[in-house]
């Protein structure tokens, strides 16, 4: 009975629907009817056989086998192991502006990927066959700083498999088909290659197995080589940036608007459709100083002002633009927002010492020149970028000052942070950071466009593939060669004309042994100090401590020894008492450096300059160009050749350099060919971003506020044809900044007054329609230089070796006076990295990381006090005062220095303010009638009306 009814309950449940007992599994997907479909659907207009973004093709089993940009295969043998999967779970795929995939289309990669990734025509990879281009970046990197292009030790060449073969001293340093029998595996597996104890030196680091073991395989098959070309753009169309891609406003060649004249009819036009017009226009004394000081960035003289004020013509404002433009002092206000965004400095950066770039000077005086002779635009940035490559220098029978000129103006490629002199960081990553700064500059600063993000991947939002920054990273490899490097201790030339030689011959060489005298004299009273240091503040400190501390300090800081640190630890902490905690024995040995240190700054200043140029040049030799994957020096991908970012061209004309002197110096011309490229006056970001940049400098913020960067993630302009407007008519007229300059400061727009009105608060708050003038504190500079000439002690000597700077014992950063006891603008001070002077820094100068694009306007309380409490300040407003005339009436006073200081007569109640004041500061000065004019004029320097501009 029992047996029956369960012989009744299994038939019954076999009977059951599959929903209510043990389902059936579902045969697993197959790629062909299951997953392309949906790839296709979801994916396929990023990732297919005629777009791959990212280099990846999701089209076929083969595709996804290959794999993208990483080099990886998108399938795995698990799931959390394949990247298809990571990237959909992750939701990076598809894009969120993209139709999403269903859960239940999740679901059916899901289980295709963990069923095994099946196929109908599966693609199974074969072992890679290795050729020449798999072992080269591994030498590259390895080998040839010893056996490349500059050395050959043993008479061995390694950068082509030609050159390996034919080895050197010792023979050939491989044998086909038989690594063991291979020198060159024979001296890297004993460790005699990389020499152990020359590591440091030629900044190189052994291989790991893995290479060793690509290095052997390849021998092993014969030492193949394979016809591989490089990737670069052609005539067939580019399957990683589409045309819809370049349909971003930016990638578009500018076109000049079908109506509109002049900027205010761009201008006007945005401000009615929102019920607005134009400011009342500013009155005579505005608009004579906010000249005065955005093109020149110094005050007008008493006598300017009045000139100006008091001219009858009814051109008196286009009069004194031009006037203006004309002004040496142009070229130092407009040249020092081209060295933000070259990023010059006078120091090298990267490392504790901070080294001093001596002929960084000269690229200073060029870029101040090129603005005061209104050098082209298109010619400016020739020059910079291929200077080398216009003139045959190093051939020519006579250097001209066309030639010095050309080299001295590459040095824009020469101001980045640069660590790669140092003993400890000079390998290739550095050398690569190096490299990427100067694109950042040229990818940001001349073509508004953010090339780094590309170094690692594709640029997440741009279309600009892993592949395009190493196309471009290979237009600068003739003179930018990791595996062939000029460190900042070798990357100069010697070049001058004959009229240059003969002064420095003529000059030089007493001031040249003088010199030397007192720098060893100098190097001798800096041991001394020290060790006096040392004698009186640890007097039970042994002498070889001392001696210790002197070793210590001649090696860097991260390479001392534990010992050697506190020893330098005990040194730094005594060093910055200042000269009041200290002995009178190291008051003295501070006295005797200093005088030193003033007699060698004289002798330098009365020196000819050296026919030294920092520059760059290419030696027509680059190595090969990967692609590092993720970035990653030590991982090569595909090799590629040297092209500009594809989404700024029509994705089917090749980039084609050629040697600019096929009978002369061996050079590549790609920079000269990109150069040209760059400067077409159809191209769709230069003159764009150039016009967006002055425009910027004028009135506070660009058209497109992101100045560095007009991507899609970047800020849309405010007024698209104007933008374009300006851009065409730049072009059309000669690329010439000035009448830039003349367009925009002649125009309505910029002659509005400040005053913001309840509807221009409501409508416009953030003036981006320009419904009126902004109020501008000063730059920093202007600050200080303002101070200066406002106080008569301004030197206006223009050019040469930068004024030094002093560093007190409170940390204080101070440039020094020049011979006659006054100091130049702040254009020509030492700008060294880490002594910013700190009237300047207190005011937003700019740091260098590798340069500044966009120059930030704080207003903080260091400020004011700078400003009340810094001694130099303070010596400026008694100088100021003294220029006034002492036995005046106090209304004369108050006029004056409202003249001098605010280009304007002050109102009744501020001429009535100063008379109380003045009278009121002679009775707290005891009846001194000067020292309250001093107090007075301080006071009138701490203003906010003189710091910033109406």
């Amino acid at each position: 009975m029992i047996a029956s009814r369960c012989y009744f309950y299994v038939a019954a449940l076999c009977c059951l629907p599959l929903s209510c007992s043990v389902q059936a599994e579902d045969p697993p997907p197959i790629f062909e009817a299951d997953v392309q479909p949906i790839l296709a659907s979801k994916c396929g207009k990023c990732h297919s056989d005629a777009v791959q973004k990212g280099a990846l093709n999701l089209a076929s089993m083969a595709g996804l086998r290959v794999g993208g940009e990483s080099g990886e295969s998108a399938v795995a043998d698990t799931l959390d192991d394949s990247l298809l999967w990571i990237m959909i779970d992750g939701d990076s795929m598809p894009p969120e502006d993209q139709p999403q995939l269903t859960a239940d289309e999740r679901e059916v990669i899901r289980r295709w990927l963990e069923g095994g990734a099946k196929s109908n025509a599966p693609h199974e990879p074969t072992e890679k066959k290795l050729n020449q281009h798999d072992v080269l970046p591994i030498v590259l990197l390895r080998c040839t700083a010893c056996h490349g292009a500059t050395l050959k030790q043993a008479g061995v060449d390694l950068r082509t498999v030609a050159d390996m073969k034919r080895g050197g001293k010792s023979g050939p340093t491989l044998v086909p088909g038989d690594a063991e029998a291979s020198l060159m595996i024979q001296r890297i597996e004993s460790e005699a290659c990389p020499p152990r104890d020359q590591l440091l030196k030629f900044f190189v680091r052994r291989p790991p197995a893995s290479e060793v073991d690509v290095l052997k395989k390849w021998i092993e098959a014969g030492a193949p080589e394979d016809n591989v070309q490089p990737d670069v753009a052609t005539t067939e169309p580019d399957t990683f940036v589409t045309d819809e891609d370049r349909q971003h406003w930016a990638f578009q060649p500018p076109q000049k608007p079908t109506s509109g004249d002049c900027i205010d009819d761009f201008i006007l036009r945005k401000l009615t459709e929102r019920g607005l017009e134009f400011s009342p226009e500013a009155d005579r004394d505005a608009l004579i100083r906010r000249a005065y000081l955005d093109l020149i960035g110094l005050p007008p003289s008493v006598d300017e002002w009045k000139l100006w004020r008091a001219s009858g013509d009814a051109d008196w404002y286009d009069q004194m633009v031009d006037h203006l433009l004309a002004s040496p002092h142009y070229g130092e206000r407009w040249g020092r927002y081209w060295l933000d965004l070259a990023g010059y400095a006078d120091s090298e950066g990267g490392v504790s010492s901070d080294p001093v770039r001596a002929e960084a000077w000269k690229y200073r005086d060029y870029v101040i020149n090129a603005f005061n002779k209104d050098k082209p635009y298109d010619r400016f940035l020739v020059e910079q970028i291929a200077g080398d490559e216009l003139l045959d220098a190093e051939a020519a029978d006579v250097v001209t000052d066309e030639m010095v000129e050309n080299l001295t103006a590459t040095g824009f490629l020469r101001m980045g942070i640069d660590q790669t002199g140092s003993r400890t960081m000079n390998f290739v990553p550095e050398r690569l950071g190096v490299i990427n700064d100067a694109i950042t500059v040229v990818g940001s600063g001349l073509m508004g466009v953010t090339l780094e993000c590309a170094r690692c991947h594709s640029h997440k939002y741009d279309p600009i593939p892993h592949r395009d920054y190493y196309r471009f990273k290979a237009v600068f490899k003739g003179a930018f060669d990791e595996y062939d490097w000029l460190s900042f201790r070798n990357r100069k030339l010697n070049v001058a004309t004959p009229d240059h030689l003969k002064q420095v011959k003529a000059v030089n060489p007493p001031l040249a042994a003088e010199l030397k005298k007192l720098r060893k004299q100098l190097a001798q009273a800096q041991t001394a100090e020290i060790l006096e240091l040392l004698r009186q503040h640890y007097p039970q400190q042994s002498e070889a401590d001392r001696k210790e501390t002197l070793r210590a300090l001649r090696i860097a800081d991260n390479s001392r020894s534990q010992p050697q640190r506190v020893l330098a630890e005990m040194l730094q902490t005594v060093q910055v008492l200042p000269d009041e905690d200290q002995p009178p024995s190291v008051q003295q040995a501070r006295r005797t450096l200093a005088e030193l240190q003033d007699r060698i700054e004289t002798i330098q200043q009365k020196m000819v300059p050296s026919t030294t140029i920092r520059a760059v040049w290419d030696r027509g030799r680059p190595s090969p160009t990967y692609i590092l994957r993720r970035g990653d020096h030590d991982k090569p991908g595909p090799l590629v050749g040297p092209g500009v970012p594809s989404m700024l061209t029509d994705g089917q004309t090749p980039f084609t350099p050629s040697p600019p002197f096929p009978n002369g110096t061996p050079k590549t011309g790609r920079r000269l060919a990109f150069a040209r490229w760059l400067t077409q006056p159809d191209h769709p970001t230069t003159a764009r971003v150039m016009v967006n940049r002055v425009w910027y400098h004028h009135f506070g913020t660009g058209l497109v506020k992101s100045l560095e960067n007009f991507g899609v993630q970047g800020d849309r302009p405010t007024h698209p044809e104007l933008l374009d407007w300006l851009a065409v008519t730049f072009a059309e007229d000669g690329w010439s900044i000035k009448q830039l300059h003349r367009k925009i400061m002649t125009s309505r727009t910029y002659r509005q007054s400040s005053h913001i009105g309840d509807k221009q608060h409501g409508f416009d708050p953030d003036n981006r329609l320009l419904s009126r003038m902004p109020l501008r504190r000063m730059d920093a500079e202007v600050v200080r230089d303002s101070l200066l000439f406002v106080s008569g002690m301004l030197n206006t000597t223009p050019g040469g070796r930068p004024d030094p700077i002093s560093v007190d014992r409170n940390g204080l950063v101070s440039a020094k006076p020049t011979l006659d006891g006054r100091w130049r603008r702040s254009v020509y001070l030492q700008f060294r990295r880490t002594e910013i002077p700190s009237l300047l820094d207190t005011f937003d100068y700019p740091e260098m990381g590798p340069n500044c694009f966009t120059r930030t306007t704080s207003t903080v309380s260091p400020q004011a006090l700078m400003l009340q409490n810094n001694a130099l300040v303070r010596t400026l407003a008694n100088h100021f005062a003294k220029k006034l005339s002492s036995d005046g009436s106090l209304d004369a006073v108050v006029e004056a220095v409202y003249a001098a200081a605010f280009s304007r007569s002050p109102a009744d109640d501020e001429l009535a303010i100063g008379i109380e004041s003045l009278q009121g500061l002679a009775r707290d000065w005891g009846d001194d009638h000067q020292a309250a004019v001093q107090s007075y004029c301080h006071a009138i320097l701490n203003s906010a009306a003189f710091v910033y501009i109406d």
